[in-house]
Parts: C-alpha cells; sequence; structure tokens
C-alpha cells in the first residue's frame, strides 16, 4: 500500500510516519510538509491513502483533495486536522475519515481498516506465480460459486460481466484482476486469501 501524510508540520509527518509503519510494515510511506509538492507527488506515486492536513499553510485541504480526486478518484482521503469543525465539510469529498488531533493509534488503525476503497496487498504479478496459468484460483472460484448455488449466468450478471469471461476464469484460461477479484470474493461471501493461497 503506497500511503501519503500531507501535513505543513513536519513533526506530525514523522509521528504519523512511525504509528503507519507500526500498524502497516509493508506500506510504501512518504511525507511531505509542502503543499505546492502534494498533487506532483500524488501524479508521480499513485498513492492509495492520503492523509491530509486540512489547513496547509495558505491551501485549504478539502478543495486540494477535490483536485487530487479528480484526478485519481479512488484514492482513500483521510482528512487530519485539530478542528472539529471541518468535520461535516470533508465528507462532501466521500473521505474515507476524518482524524482530530492528536492522532489515537486505535482511531488510525479503525480508519487503515476501513478504507472506503479497500487496498488489496496481493498484486497481480503475485497471482500469476503463485497459481500457474490462474488454474488453482479457477478451481477455487467454481467451488465457492457452486457451493453458494450460484449459477454461471446468475455470477457473471452480479459482477457486470459476460458467461464467456467466467467461464474462462473457472477453466484457468484467464485471471481476473486484483479489483475483479477483491469483488468476486465478497459476492461469494470469502475472503481474498480463500481464492488465491
Amino acid at each position: 500500500m503506497k500511503i501519503l501524510i500531507a501535513d505543513d508540520h513536519r513533526l506530525i509527518v514523522e509521528d504519523l510516519k512511525s504509528m503507519i509503519a507500526e500498524i502497516m510494515p509493508e506500506a510504501e510511506i512518504t511525507g511531505s510538509s509542502e503543499p505546492s509538492e502534494i498533487l506532483p507527488l500524488c501524479r508521480k506515486n499513485g498513492f492509495h491513502v492520503i492523509f491530509l492536513d486540512i489547513e496547509l499553510d495558505d491551501i485549504n485541504g478539502i478543495k486540494l483533495a477535490e483536485k487530487i480526486l479528480n484526478e485519481f478518484p479512488r484514492t482513500n482521503i483521510i482528512y487530519i486536522t485539530g478542528y472539529e469543525k471541518y468535520a461535516l465539510e470533508s465528507y462532501r469529498t466521500h473521505a474515507s475519515g476524518f482524524l482530530l488531533k492528536p492522532i489515537d493509534p486505535c482511531m488510525l488503525e479503525d480508519a487503515l481498516n476501513n478504507l472506503r476503497f479497500p487496498v488489496s496487498s496481493i498484486t497481480e504479478n503475485m497471482l500469476v506465480s503463485q497459481n500457474l496459468s490462474g488454474a488453482v484460483i479457477g478451481m477455487k472460484i467454481k467451488k465457492c460459486r457452486e457451493e453458494r448455488g450460484m449459477s454461471r449466468n446468475d455470477f457473471a450478471e452480479e459482477l457486470g460481466c459476460v458467461l464467456s469471461t467466467v467461464v474462462r476464469w473457472e477453466n484457468g484460461t484467464r485471471l481476473p484482476d486484483v479489483a475483479m477479484l477483491m469483488r468476486i470474493a465478497n459476492l461469494l461471501g470469502v475472503t481474498l486469501s480463500d481464492l488465491v493461497e
């Protein structure tokens, strides 16, 4: 998971980096105290989660979030601020979270565990290398689908894809991308690990 922490107070950035590193040791965490760097950093790195201060020098963090989301709509924005008065306004951007400073570690972990756009640590390359040709994943998808009494047609309709795609997944000639695998797991009531491990 790629995370950006943007706050004009360097100490807050460093503290938050340490807290997140304890919760998610595998995360790639970038920090910035320069508001002018934030949008270019987003363009360069494609962050999954951005912790964004609302009062950034001369820049309003909510307006900055709108610009970020205009370019990267599936970014999880978690606002960090010392002022409760921004809570309602912040949700105009469909934020993933709103944390008051000083940030409580339990609230931070809860925000990361309940992202608006969940982020999987499983990459397509990991799936392909672990399950040659997708055959193992295909068999698991078929087994879970059948256990839930779903026909291939119903399954395809629920996922918004064509029947031939489901057939290819199940016979292992095609592998769903990570986002689709997350949707499949959700539809079948299983975890992503149940399908790929």
